[in-house]
């Protein structure tokens, strides 16, 4: 798949429409490998191309959505988008018109290609198998293009692919396991050397004797797999202008300067990462760069066209869903060699999951200690602790519990591959907090 077969598609489909008749093209186009790993062996190694074309038929300010699987035939291709076509016709004037219309338009021309820098596809399963043949491992590798398309009749036509590649994965002694993630720009086998080996570090400290840790407060580490976690949390509405007009915000109270965070709080949508493609499915291009919340205080929600439409505001061209694509949180000052040390004592918590928000309108979220967790005392860990259920408010977490950042970051890409690979990535430090509430 390339940008020259949609250039011939779009012309010769785009030549069917009336002068009344919008089409818009949105292309999820994919040639990942995937290979899966367990007992520290290659158990599936599957290659997936898949073209998929979302076609937008627009008339009387109404609206019908279609999609189609290209098969890079195009007489085929365009014989099916054809059918479509007329099948709205006949179905588009039987709906209502759309509350959030938002008119076609020209939004101009763009070309963005990412490529990564790492090994061979055929040299992956030695380099992993090798790296961890003294471990029970279970991961999956997965890498290849991702594109992106948005194209419509206006003359509107937008291009990205990238290249990423991920490995995720968990090494397990019995039960216990400790899970790690590595992703970046370019393949480092020293650093991804590095990363396996604090990985199997974790998992000996967990032959340690259990920790039983009572609820309360304590100081915590949060590693950035964890701060990832809850940023993903807070992407659920929390950075979104229609959330806030429809009153389930959970930073109303920041909004509206009732309450603030940190100034070592730092939070933008940074699309000069590269992961993620400067225009949303309908072509519009944001800014490189929108700060959100810049040292505690809110700047921006992100506002789409339709929300924007509808209550009278100014778009930054979110997506519809008004959630973050590329977002980064701000490195601190804390230094890794020193990240025990200024914990003292207290909790050092690898990964979160089932986070979820416990109250909406005070911004309050819950979830469960994952993996590698541990008890420090004096800046040493003691031994692993049993799962703990937190309970805290983001004015906690990134506000007034927050020490501070540590002054590296890591890159996590969006690891979602059900049906097809999602696109994207966020970059987050670790965080240091006190009095972090534990409920259970």
């Amino acid at each position: 798949m390339d940008k020259s077969y949609l250039k011939k598609f779009s012309e010769n489909i785009f030549k069917q429409l009336t002068a009344d008749e919008d089409l818009g093209l949105f292309l999820h186009s994919e040639d990942s490998l995937f290979l899966r790993f367990n007992g520290s062996k290659v158990r599936q190694n599957t290659t997936v191309s898949q073209h998929e074309l979302t076609l937008t038929y627009q008339t009387n300010h109404k609206v019908i959505n279609m999609a189609f699987n290209l098969t890079l035939d195009l007489d085929s291709d365009l014989n099916t988008a054809t059918k479509k076509i007329a099948q709205a016709r006949i179905d588009l004037p039987l709906t209502d018109e759309s509350p959030k219309f938002v008119e076609m338009t020209n939004n101009g021309q763009s070309e963005t290609y990412k490529k990564i820098e790492r090994p061979q596809d055929s040299e992956i399963p030695k380099i992993i198998s090798d790296l961890f043949s003294d471990s029970d491992l279970a991961g999956l590798w997965c890498s290849g293009p991702l594109r992106r398309a948005s194209i419509n009749s206006k003359g509107q036509f937008h291009y990205f692919e990238s290249d990423y590649f991920f490995f995720d994965y968990s090494l397990y002694n019995g039960p216990k396991a400790a899970k790690g993630f590595y992703s970046d720009e370019i393949f480092n086998h020293d650093k991804f050397t590095a990363k396996a080996n604090d990985t199997k570090n974790k998992l000996s400290l967990l032959q340690k004797p259990t920790v039983s840790v009572p609820r309360g407060q304590y100081r915590v580490y949060l590693e950035p797999m964890a701060v990832a976690e809850i940023l993903g949390t807070m992407s659920w509405g929390a950075l979104s202008q229609a959330s806030y007009n429809q009153g389930r915000a959970p930073l109303k109270k920041l909004k509206e300067n009732e309450l603030s965070l940190s100034e070592k709080f730092t939070l933008l949508e940074n699309f000069n990462l590269g992961l993620s493609p400067l225009f949303n499915a309908i072509g519009e291009i944001s800014k490189p760069e929108i700060m959100l919340i810049q040292n505690g205080k809110l700047e921006n929600f992100l506002t789409s066209t339709a929300t924007a439409k509808e209550y009278t505001l100014i778009s930054n061209q979110a997506s519809s869903g008004e959630s973050p694509r590329s977002p980064e949180v701000r490195a601190g000052t804390l230094n890794q060699n020193e990240i025990l040390k200024k914990l003292g004592t207290g909790l050092y918590l690898s990964n979160l999951h089932y986070i979820n928000w416990s109250d909406l309108q005070t911004a309050r979220m819950t979830g469960m200690t994952r993996f590698a967790c541990f008890w420090v005392e004096n800046g040493e860990i003691v031994g692993p602790i049993n799962d703990l259920r937190f309970d805290e408010t983001i004015y906690k977490i990134f506000g007034e519990g927050l020490i501070d950042f540590s002054n590296e970051q890591e890159i996590f890409v969006d690891t979602s591959t059900y049906m097809k690979r999602s696109i994207g990535a966020l970059k987050v430090p670790g965080a240091l907090i006190e009095n972090f509430n534990f409920v259970l």
